[in-house]
């Protein structure tokens, strides 16, 4: 009988500050003055039959997927077969690695050596976790928690879902690694903050290992539209009771389930095409801002995941996407039989939000966008409609 196995792997990616970091999710020339936290790449190695997959969760704002393909190639000429996703959590509190938020509109902030150390410590932690398997066991729920994010686009659309998955040893159920997916901006902390932190996952991250006494990864979910964080005050005190009671929301909804032996692990992928049409892309590739590599023309080549888990299925997207469409996927999922439901985010790129085509307005002056800031860190209106597309050719080949 075949039985699924897991790895697991972590480094830090925390950048030195003897070179400037410019600070990515608000405004730029935001340069970092210290480290409260240190920044992470977690990754999960799952093998079932053949089918080898690597999932890493990594606190940066996001990446571009020809940074996502070389970390994949990379890993695959070290363990043939294996499979990678990489999904940033975007948090706001760490360096750019997109180029927007550099000293001014025309200089993008990424550094090279950063990246390149980056993609180096990427690959080295995903082939470590796929080289220590070991056997496990899977509990899965979801449960709803109120009161930690609001939707400041549209207060009446809130996804609120905590997506949980633990995999335990089979012999004493002993935890081994907890996976934690919720639809949130790591933007706790504001505009002026000056330290690098992974914002509110890296205290839900703590809380849940010292419960658990195993690793938790972190992963955002449907958060565009802005989903941010529902607090008055904008401190490390408020980031750590948003990761205090996601945390003890997962404690709880997992200790009511038990493990159990996983009978598949699936993995489809669809790479599809978005025309590019955001003006304000187009300029900064002019201006080298954005690099070629991920907007090499008039249309942009991404890509869309379905992982099935036992009872669980995980879509992934190539971006923020809006709680609409994350929770149109996860209804029609359950509609199907599908026990527990989740939507990754910033999945193998970042394409910037992702929303509905009938909520698109993209605004006169994009510099002064109003209500419609999403449009103008938009790809295109199609990114939404292609991206369930692509949702629905996974589903019926898988």
């Amino acid at each position: 009988m075949e039985h699924l196995t897991i790895g697991y792997a972590q480094s830090t990616i925390t950048p030195s500050l003897a070179r400037p970091v410019y600070l990515a999710g608000f405004g730029r020339n935001r340069v970092a003055q210290s480290v409260h936290d240190d920044l992470y790449v977690r990754a999960l190695a799952l093998r079932y039959g053949d089918t080898r997959l690597a999932l890493a969760a990594l606190d940066v704002i996001g990446l571009f997927r020809h940074h996502c393909l070389e970390v994949a190639e990379r890993v695959t000429a070290q363990v043939p077969g294996a499979r990678v996703i990489l999904a940033s959590t975007h948090t706001h509190h760490g360096p750019d690695t997109m180029g927007l938020w550099g000293p001014s509109y025309f200089k993008s902030g990424v550094d090279p050596v950063y990246m390149r150390e980056l993609k180096d410590t990427l690959t080295a932690t995903l082939v470590a976790a796929l080289a220590a398997p070991q056997p496990a066991n899977l509990r899965s729920a979801a449960v709803h928690v109120p009161g930690v994010a609001k939707n400041a686009r549209d207060p009446n659309i809130v996804d609120d879902e905590l997506t949980c998955l633990q995999f335990c040893a089979p012999d004493d159920g002993k935890p081994l690694v907890t996976v934690l997916i919720f639809p949130c901006h790591p933007e706790t902390l504001w505009y002026d903050n000056p330290h690098i932190t992974a914002d509110y996952p890296g205290f839900l991250r703590a809380q849940v290992e010292a419960a658990t006494g195993a690793p938790c990864l972190f992963f955002s979910g449907a958060l565009g539209g802005m989903m941010t964080p529902d607090v008055q005050e904008h401190t490390f005190a408020a980031a750590e009771r948003i990761g205090h009671t996601l945390a003890q929301a997962a404690l709880t909804a997992l200790s009511g389930v038990a493990p159990a032996p996983v009978d598949r692990l699936t993995h489809t992928r669809e790479v599809y095409r978005i025309p590019l049409r955001n003006p304000l892309f187009k300029l900064s590739r002019l201006l080298g801002v954005l690099p070629r590599e991920a907007v090499p023309g008039r249309t942009v080549m991404t890509e869309a995941n379905l992982i099935k888990l036992g009872p669980v299925t995980l879509a992934t997207a190539p971006g923020e996407v809006l709680p609409k469409l994350g929770l149109a996927l996860k209804a029609d999922l359950k509609q199907t039989g599908v026990a527990v439901a989740g939507v990754i985010g910033l999945a193998n790129d970042e394409l910037g939000y992702i929303l509905p085509a009938e909520d698109f307005r993209y605004p006169r002056n994009p510099f002064k966008p109003g209500e419609h800031y999403e449009e103008t860190m938009s790809i295109a209106k199609e990114a939404g409609s292609t991206l369930m597309q692509a949702w629905q050719e996974l589903r019926v080949a898988s």
